[in-house]
C-alpha cells in the first residue's frame, strides 16, 4: 500500500493540466457514447414509449448526479490541499470518509426521486402509459445510479492523487461492460428496457469494485470510521460542495427556458436542439472536465505553498480554453452545412444550428473562461461565488437575451443571443475570479512570511 504523493507539485504545470484535462475529459467522452448508444438501442425496438421513458429515467439519473457532483468537485479540492500539505495518514482517513459522503448524499437524492417517482414523472410529462414503462426501468437504474456516483468518486480521487490512468481506467471499465452488455441484454437475452436497466447495474458494480480495490491498494483507503473525524470532514467538504450543488442546478433551469422559447417553433427546432446539444458533449468535453481536473493541480501548490506554480497553473489554463475554443470553433465553420445536411435539418432547426456552428463557436471560446474561474473559486475559500455565477448565467445571462435574440432575428437568434449572456457572465466571472486569486496568494505569502 502507498500513501498519496503531492506529485502536481514537481515537474511541468503545463504537462499536468494538460494530462488531468484530457484524461478528464476522456471520461466525460467514454459516459457520453454510451448513453448514446443506450438511446440507439433502445429506438431499435421501434416503440416511442420506450424511447420517451428511458429519457425520464436520464432526467431522473441527471438530477442525482448534479447533487453527486458537488461533493465530487469538494472532494478534489480538500483532498488535494491535504495532499499538498503531506498529510498522507489523514488523507487515506478522509478518502474513506469522502466515498461514505458520496453515498450517503446520493443515496437520499434517490430514496427522495423514487419515494417521489409517480408525480416526478408527470411532471416531467410522462402520462400514464409512459409512467408504466418507466417504472421498472427508473426502479432498475436510480438505486444504481448510487454506485455510479461513487465510481465518480473514486475516479476522482485517484485524478486527485495523481493516478490519472487508473481513474480513467476505472471509468472506461463502467462504458465497456455497458456496451457490451447492452445488445447482449437488450436483443440477446430479449428483455428490452429492462435489459438496458440489468446492464447499467452491471456496469455500476464492475466499475465501482475497480474504483474500491484501487483506492484500496494504492492510497491506503481504510475501511474502518472515525466519527469525530466523519464529522469534521464533513463540514469541511460541504463548505465547498454545497454551494457547487447549488451552482449545478442552475444549469437545467436556463436550459429548460431555452427549450421552451425554441420549442415554440416547432419540432425542427427541437430536432437542432437536440443535435446541438450531442455536439456540445462531444466538442467541449475538456471544458465540462476543467474545474475537476484544474482543482487537484491548484489544490496541492496551495497546499504545498508552491504560489507561482498555482499562478502557472491558471495562466496556462487560460491559454489552453481560447486556443482549444477557437480550435472547435473553426471545425465548426468548416463542417456546419454537411453536419445539418447530415441530420436533415430544414427551415428554422437548420437557420438554428447554422447560427450556432457560426456564432456559438467563437462564444464558447469565452464562455470556457469560466470553467476555469469555478476551480479558482472553489481551491481559494469562495466556493459561493461559483453559485452566484451559475444562477446569474441561468437568470441575467439567459432570459433577457433570449427574449432580445428571437425578437431581432427570430429563431436563429435565441441560442447565440444566450451564448452572448453567459460569455460576457464568464468574463466577468474570470475577471472577479484574477482578483480574489492575486489577493488569496498575496495573503498567504504574508502570512508564510511572518511565521
Amino acid at each position: 500500500m502507498t500513501h498519496p504523493r503531492a506529485v502536481f507539485t514537481e515537474g511541468s504545470v503545463a504537462r499536468h493540466v494538460m494530462v488531468m484535462s484530457s484524461t478528464s475529459a476522456l471520461s466525460l467522452l467514454a459516459v457520453f457514447l454510451v448513453d448514446i448508444f443506450t438511446l440507439l438501442y433502445v429506438s431499435m425496438l421501434h416503440d416511442p414509449l420506450l424511447l420517451a421513458a428511458t429519457g425520464v429515467a436520464k432526467v431522473l439519473i441527471f438530477l442525482n448526479s448534479a447533487v453527486s457532483s458537488g461533493l465530487i468537485i469538494a472532494a478534489a479540492t480538500v483532498l488535494s490541499e491535504r495532499i499538498g500539505h503531506r498529510a498522507s495518514k489523514a488523507s487515506s482517513r478522509l478518502v474513506t470518509h469522502l466515498m461514505l459522503m458520496v453515498v450517503i448524499a446520493s443515496g437520499a437524492t434517490a430514496a427522495l426521486q423514487l419515494a417521489l417517482l409517480e408525480p416526478l414523472t408527470h411532471w416531467l410529462g410522462a402520462d400514464g402509459n409512459t409512467y408504466e414503462a418507466a417504472r421498472v426501468f427508473i426502479w432498475l437504474t436510480l438505486p444504481f445510479s448510487v454506485l455510479q456516483s461513487a465510481m465518480q468518486m473514486a475516479a476522482q480521487i485517484l485524478r486527485t492523487a495523481g493516478d490519472s490512468r487508473r481513474a480513467l481506467c476505472v471509468v472506461l471499465s463502467g462504458a465497456a461492460v455497458l456496451a457490451v452488455a447492452d445488445p447482449l441484454f437488450i436483443f440477446g437475452l430479449g428483455l428490452g428496457l429492462e435489459g438496458a436497466g440489468i446492464s447499467y447495474a452491471l456496469s455500476a458494480l464492475v466499475s465501482l469494485g475497480l474504483g474500491l480495490y484501487w483506492l484500496r491498494a494504492r492510497l491506503a483507503m481504510p475501511f474502518t470510521l472515525r466519527a469525530r473525524l466523519l464529522r469534521l470532514h464533513t463540514g469541511k467538504v460541504m463548505q465547498v460542495g454545497l454551494p457547487a450543488m447549488v451552482a449545478n442546478l442552475a444549469t437545467p433551469v436556463g436550459l429548460t427556458y431555452l427549450v421552451s422559447s425554441i420549442g415554440a417553433y416547432g419540432t425542427s427546432a427541437l430536432a437542432a436542439m437536440s443535435v446541438m446539444d450531442r455536439i456540445m458533449q462531444f466538442a467541449y468535453c475538456v471544458f465540462f472536465s476543467l474545474p475537476a481536473a484544474l482543482a487537484p493541480v491548484l489544490g496541492q501548490n496551495i497546499g504545498a505553498h508552491r504560489h507561482q506554480r498555482v499562478a502557472a497553473a491558471i495562466g496556462f489554463s487560460r491559454k489552453l480554453v481560447i486556443v482549444y475554443g477557437l480550435m472547435v470553433w473553426g471545425v465548426l465553420l468548416l463542417v456546419a452545412n454537411p453536419l445539418a445536411n447530415a441530420y436533415e435539418l430544414e427551415g428554422a432547426g437548420r437557420a438554428i444550428f447554422l447560427a450556432f456552428c457560426h456564432v456559438g463557436g467563437g462564444l464558447w471560446a469565452v464562455m470556457g473562461l469560466d470553467f476555469v474561474a469555478i476551480a479558482m473559486f472553489v481551491t481559494m475559500g469562495r466556493p459561493w461565488l461559483v453559485a452566484m455565477f451559475a444562477w446569474l448565467r441561468a437568470s441575467l445571462g439567459t432570459v433577457p437575451f433570449i427574449i432580445g435574440g428571437i425578437h431581432l432575428f427570430g429563431a436563429a437568434g435565441a441560442f447565440p443571443a444566450m451564448l452572448t449572456g453567459n460569455a460576457l457572465i464568464a468574463l466577468t466571472s474570470i475577471t472577479i475570479a484574477s482578483v480574489t486569486a492575486r489577493r488569496f496568494l498575496r495573503r498567504r505569502v504574508e502570512a508564510q512570511a511572518q511565521v
